[in-house]
Formats: C-alpha cells, sequence, structure tokens
C-alpha cells in the first residue's frame, strides 16, 4: 500500500465531512459521485470520468489528493481489486457492504435473490423498541436507538451507553445487539451445516457525524469468500448482510437461487 488512501461513497454534505476528516489525518481519498457538482467536487484535486484513467493517474503519482471519479457507485467493486484503502466512508442511501457482497457473488455467476420471508422472521426476533419501518418485503431491516420521528444531530459522537441529544440508555450496542440475535462472533461467519452465510460489519466513529468501515475487513471478506467459492456455489444458501455502530444498523437478507429458508 503505497500512500494512505480512503474511498468516499457519495459526495454530499457528508462527503464533505470526509474530505475534511482525510486532510485532517494526511489521507489520499477517492470520491464517488455520479453528480459533477456535488457538494464535495468543490474540494478535489482533479476529476476523472474513467476509471482506468484514474488508476493510471494513481499509479503515477503518489502524492496527497482528494481524486474523484464520476461515476455511479455500482463500480465500487472494480476499484476495490485496483486500490486499497484503510477507510470506506459510505455516504450514500444504499447498504455498501451488501452492495459489495452482492456484486462479488454475482460476478461469480452465484443468482442472488431479497429473501423476505427470513427478512420477516428476523423483524419477529427483534426488539419493537429497536426496529424502524423497514421494507420487510424488498428483504431489509433497519436497526436504531432513535425514533422514526427523531433525527440525530449531525455532529453526534455515537456514546456506546447513553444517548444524550434523546436522554436514552442504551443497554447493548447495535452491534452486539446483532451478534446476540444471529448468535455470531466472527465478520464472516459461514454455518456450512445450515447454509447460511452471516456477515456483520462494524461502523466505528471516525469524527462526530462519520462513521467508516475498516479496509481490512472488507478485504478480509473477500478473502474468506474466495476460499469458500466452491461452497457457495454449489449450495443453495442464505445470505445475510449487516453493518451497524454503536446506535444504528441496516440489514441484508438475500438467498441464493430459489431456495428459501426460515431459520
Amino acid at each position: 500500500m503505497k500512500n494512505r488512501f480512503l474511498l468516499i461513497a457519495g459526495g454530499g454534505k457528508f462527503g464533505k465531512k470526509a474530505i475534511k476528516f482525510a486532510k485532517k489525518n494526511n489521507y489520499n481519498a477517492v470520491i464517488i459521485d455520479n453528480n459533477p457538482n456535488c457538494l464535495a467536487s468543490k474540494y478535489i484535486s482533479k476529476r476523472f470520468k474513467d476509471l482506468p484513467e484514474l488508476i493510471e493517474y494513481y499509479n503515477q503519482h503518489q502524492k496527497k489528493e482528494i481524486l474523484f471519479l464520476e461515476s455511479d457507485i455500482s463500480i465500487i467493486n472494480k476499484i476495490l481489486k485496483e486500490i486499497k484503502f484503510f477507510w470506506f466512508i459510505p455516504v450514500v442511501p444504499i447498504h455498501l457492504t451488501a452492495l459489495i457482497v452482492k456484486n462479488f457473488l454475482i460476478s461469480r455467476n452465484i443468482q442472488i435473490d431479497s429473501d423476505n420471508i427470513t427478512c420477516k422472521a428476523y423483524s419477529e426476533k427483534i426488539k419493537p423498541d429497536l426496529l424502524l419501518t423497514s421494507p420487510i418485503k424488498d428483504g431489509i431491516l433497519y436497526l436504531s436507538y432513535a425514533k422514526e420521528d427523531e433525527e440525530c444531530p449531525e455532529d453526534c459522537s455515537g456514546p456506546p451507553n447513553y444517548c444524550p441529544t434523546f436522554k436514552r440508555v442504551k443497554p447493548i450496542t447495535i452491534t452486539e445487539y446483532l451478534k446476540k440475535i444471529f448468535d455470531i462472533s466472527e465478520n464472516f461467519n459461514l454455518l456450512r451445516n445450515k447454509k447460511k452465510l452471516i456477515i456483520l460489519i462494524h461502523s466505528y466513529q471516525l469524527m462526530p457525524g462519520l462513521g467508516g468501515l475498516k479496509g481490512e475487513n472488507i478485504y478480509s471478506i473477500y478473502n474468506l469468500l474466495r476460499e469458500n467459492l466452491s461452497f457457495l456455489k454449489n449450495s443453495q444458501f442464505s445470505l445475510i448482510v449487516a453493518t451497524s455502530c454503536n446506535c444504528h444498523g441496516v440489514i441484508n437478507f438475500y438467498k441464493s437461487g430459489d431456495q428459501r429458508f426460515l431459520k
């Protein structure tokens, strides 16, 4: 890894905040956004519309810069092959971890579909006061210590035990709660006997109001998927992908092929 790099997925106001984090901590950064005039675009060093051009530039110029790639976020897996990132900062309205995992499996000819049946089964296990209104029909659950009509401040530090904004005790972080719900302890959990793969990534507080995923965790998931590719290609399995922090979490439920799993 020639230089410290972070990937910022989204160039809105939180993408702008991520640039502040990058500059303060001496990181190179790549921002991805399909809007060439997004807020973060005002703070970039150089912009690209073509990924190979960005990669060529990266390989030839090793200096601290904020590079901008005008592209849809679906290109993220191609970037992962070329640049190793210390941090991923997802500030787009999609579940980035789930997109990465799904793209990887689909690229290996493994059919992945949403699983609303397993999603519904788990929605009934989660404490009602932690479960936000979720599109169960799409196989997605949202968890939060905040309520539907509450908005967390943009400079929140995400303390683990108590919410000072809404004066609310948090007896367990959402990450630890999901570990209990799924009965897991690792990021990558392949339960071969149950034909179930559960991936849980923790989002770390980088600065008030800004979270990030460790690059080493994402690349570890990549490596473990490769190591178990033969099993995944030859099995119908249930896939659960979750990303969470102290206060919030999102879970996508999938199934391979047309098999449905209830447990």
